[in-house]
Formats: C-alpha cells, structure tokens, sequence
C-alpha cells in the first residue's frame, strides 16, 4: 500500500451512536454539495445507486455492517471493474463518537499516478467537508437541514424572503415581515396559533436570519426563542438551500428536552423543504 492509496480521517462528534450509524448507513451520504441532502436510490442488484442532482449517479456495493461499530461499502468506479472501499469506524467517547473514515484502493483505479493522487488529495478535502456535514447533520441539539432545488437561486430567495411565498410553504396560516434586519414578523399556523419573531439579516441573495419565539404570543426574547438562519446558494443548474435552527439548549427548562424540541422543528423542515420543493415546482419558470 502506497502514500496514493489510502485516506484516513476521523471526527469527535457530541451525539448518540444510534444517530450516527443511522447517518453512516446511508449509501452514498457523502455525495453532495457541503452538506447532507436526501437521494434518489435505486437498486440494481447488490448494488445502490445513488442518484445526485450536481455530481451525477454513484455506485456503492455494501461490503458488511457490524451495527453500531463498523460499515463498509465498496465505491465502484463507473468505467471498470475499480473500486475503492470506504469503512466507517464507530468509537464510543464521553458524550459522542469518534466517526473514522478509511477509503482505500486508489491504487487500483485507471490512469497514471497523477490521475491517482489528484483523485486522493480531491477525496482527502472531500473528506474533512463530509465529516464536518455529518457531525452537524446529527448534533441532537441543533437543526441542520438542506435540500437541492431545481430552480435558479433568485427564485429560491424570493420563496424565503416574501411572507406571500413563505406561508405557502411554510407557516401555512399567514406569515407577516419585511426582510429587512429588525423587522417584526409573526408566523401563523391555524393549529399552533402566532408566532412572533424579528428579522436579524436578510443579505441578499444569501442569507435569510430570523429570532422566533418558542411558544405563541410572546416576545422572542433570548431565553425563549430560537435562532433560524436560511443560506442560498448556487449549486449545479438549481440551487443549495440550508437551514440551520440553533438556541434550544438555551431555552428556559420549562419548554422541555432541548433534543426533543429540536428533533420536532427538523421534522417540521423536513415536511417544508418538500412543500417548497413543489411550491416552486408549480410556479411559472
């Protein structure tokens, strides 16, 4: 084995092993644009294909899952009979775990040796972004979601910056704000009743930040609100929408488990993430 073969890296991360191997499972998680987004995945066989929307289909074959300590997954080389193995290592630490990542066999893949350790240096920053991406997409007490949209990223803006789009997909009752930092707002559910909030930056076309109160009809003062701070960016021919949801543990105790209260708002960006997904979808291009 080689200095061009093999990549080894490692990240501590503050949450149950249980959330990380459910991440770690996932064939072809890593494949994206910065950060974890759900795919298409079809089967041919013993083999997944991934399906991504910037970087194309991948190949990966599961090579063996020890629950809770150890996956693999053979990364096939979509031209030949190459491959490189990708093992997941699970170590328990006080409060989390140590993910380590081997990928291994460049040595195996076509080209010259330069074709082989471009490929290893492009897979070895590949894989500090990753790991990073993972240690957020699973910290219990934060909410860091993201979705590719196939729509430019002026029209994405406009979805999370204009209240007429935003309770469309989001806070279906009405949602009331100018998008300009220090601005009232209040989002509406019928079943939930009005949340109010304050705009802290909208920096467009990027960054969308907002302070909303943790229960209805209250001020979002600090001890019992959250901090929700939406990113656009191009990606491939659409668009990288993020969400970063943070402040739960700083939530006054009567408002509960802060990893409950988080895992309730990542359920709620899923399902608004899918209805802005269609939103936009439906909308004249």
């Amino acid at each position: 084995m080689t200095d061009t073969d093999r990549i080894e890296r490692s990240i501590d991360i503050d949450a149950p092993t249980e959330r990380v191997w459910d991440l770690v499972t996932r064939p072809g998680w890593f494949i994206n644009d910065g950060a974890v987004i759900d795919h298409r995945i079809d089967r041919d066989g013993d083999t997944d294909i991934v399906r991504d929307p910037v970087h194309g289909d991948f190949r990966f074959r599961t090579e063996k899952l020890d629950p809770h300590g150890y996956a693999a997954f053979r990364w096939l080389d979509a031209d030949s009979d190459a491959s490189t193995l990708v093992e997941f290592h699970l170590e328990e630490r006080p409060g989390g775990v140590r993910l380590t990542v081997v990928e291994s066999g460049f040595d195996t893949l076509g080209g010259t040796e330069a074709d082989r350790r471009r490929r290893l240096e492009e897979n070895t920053e590949g894989w500090r972004i990753e790991l990073a991406a993972a240690r957020e997409h699973v910290d219990p007490l934060t909410v860091h979601r993201a979705v590719h949209i196939d729509a430019p990223p002026e029209r994405v803006w406009e979805a999370v910056t204009t209240p007429a789009h935003f309770a469309a997909w989001y806070a279906f009752g009405g949602a009331g704000f100018r998008p300009e930092a220090g601005a009232p707002m209040t989002l509406h559910w019928d079943e939930h009743g009005t949340y109010r909030g304050r705009v802290v930056a909208a920096e467009a076309p990027s960054r969308f930040a907002y302070r909303i109160a943790a229960e209805p009809d209250t001020e979002p003062r600090e001890e019992g609100s959250t901090l929700v701070e939406l990113a656009v960016r191009p990606s491939g021919k659409g668009t990288l929408l993020t969400v970063a949801q943070t402040g739960f543990d700083a939530l006054a105790p009567r408002f509960g488990a802060a990893a409950d209260n988080a895992a309730a708002e990542a359920d709620g960006w899923a399902g608004g993430f899918a209805a802005l997904t269609a939103h936009l979808a439906g909308e004249p291009k």
